[in-house]
Formats: structure tokens, C-alpha cells, sequence
């Protein structure tokens, strides 16, 4: 009887999540989600990530999808059986898999100096220390260098925020950046208001939008 198949067996080595419409690069044959392969193909480092070969084109990987559909494999977080095909829909919702997100979301104030300020441009990759990489290219290098460290390793974006914890270390940090960190934070977050009043605009701004 053959075992049953793994997670692993159908994880993009970009998002580190089971494929979503599943992609097949040329000539190399690795496979990687549509939305990964997309922004991969539009950085200035169109390679792949696993074999560094030049990708010259892009195809659907139908074989792929159907063995997904086909395939019931365990969950890492909680070990129910889910179909492949439906992992990262199961993973949003389930809950041994949010409670690390929940506890990063949880407020945990970092003391500064009166005058100090962290840096949340630039940020220093968790695994070689490489320096000044903004928000995407971090995502960039750690996907394309370090997509099999499986070291566990702090969120320096996280950690730079008022509420991060410079301790907390996540049990898959590449998953974890592609999952929280799609946008700058500057970009909604006013970091000089309190809790308070960015609820308030957060509460207006919805109301003007509806």
C-alpha cells in the first residue's frame, strides 16, 4: 500500500503554501502557483527559485491540479485530512495554523528611547544578515535563497512595530511573509496616533466607503 502523500508534496517553493492554479516553468519543469510565477516573472530576477534556471516561458500544470483534486493529505498544523486541492482554503480557517498569526497580532508594546525611532524601510534578512532590503525585495531574496531553510527565525518587520515582539520567532517565516507582510505597513498605519484613534479612522474610513 503506498503512503499516503504530504503537504510538501504540493508546496509552492515561493509561498511556501499548496499550490493555487498550478503553473509549470520552461525549460526546467518546477511547478509554482499562477500569482508566485506572475510576480516572480516580473522582478528583475526571473529564475527559478529551486534550480536558478532562466525561466523562458510559463505553462498550466493540469496534471498537477487533478492530483490535487484527487489527493487527501494531512494538515502540518492540526493533521486533519483535507483534500490537496482545498489546503490553503482549510489553512485561513484553521486554527492551530492562525494561532501563531493570532499571537503576532496581539499588542505587545516595544520600549524606545524618547527619541528613537526603529527603522521600518530597510530591512536585514533573518538568515545571512543580508542588509537594506525593502519590504518586497526581503520577500524576494528569502524566497529565492532560502526557500528549503527551515530554520525557525524573527520577522524583522514585525519586529519593528510598536506591537512586535524581537522574540518571537515564527515556525514558518517565508509562509508567514507572503501571508502578512503583502503591503507596507506605512501605507494604512499612522504609527504617531494611538490604538484609540487609528480604531476611529479605521471605523470612518470604512463608512465613507461603504
Amino acid at each position: 500500500m503506498s503512503a499516503q502523500p504530504s503537504e510538501q508534496e504540493f508546496e509552492c517553493a515561493i509561498c511556501k503554501d499548496c499550490y493555487t492554479k498550478p503553473c509549470c516553468i520552461q525549460p526546467c519543469q518546477h511547478v509554482y502557483c499562477f500569482d508566485c510565477l506572475q510576480n516572480l516573472c516580473l522582478s528583475l530576477d526571473p529564475y527559478c527559485p529551486q534550480c536558478r534556471c532562466y525561466i523562458e516561458s510559463t505553462s498550466p500544470a493540469p496534471h498537477i491540479e487533478r492530483l490535487m483534486s484527487r489527493c487527501i493529505i494531512n494538515c502540518s498544523d492540526c493533521n486533519n485530512s483535507v483534500p490537496a486541492s482545498k489546503m490553503k482554503q482549510h489553512k485561513s480557517i484553521c486554527p492551530a495554523a492562525q494561532r501563531m498569526q493570532h499571537i503576532l497580532t496581539q499588542s505587545a508594546p516595544t520600549v524606545l528611547g524618547a527619541h528613537s525611532v526603529p527603522n521600518r524601510s530597510t530591512f536585514s534578512c533573518p538568515y545571512c544578515n543580508k542588509a537594506n532590503l525593502l519590504r518586497d525585495q526581503l520577500i524576494q531574496h528569502c524566497s529565492t535563497d532560502h526557500h528549503n531553510d527551515l530554520k525557525r527565525v524573527v520577522c524583522p518587520i514585525c519586529a519593528s512595530m510598536p506591537w512586535g515582539d524581537q522574540n518571537l520567532k515564527s515556525s514558518n517565516f517565508l509562509r508567514h511573509l507572503h501571508t502578512r507582510h503583502k503591503f507596507d505597513y506605512d501605507t494604512y498605519v499612522d504609527f504617531e496616533q494611538d490604538d484609540d484613534a487609528m480604531l476611529h479612522l479605521a471605523v470612518q474610513a470604512s463608512l465613507d466607503d461603504f
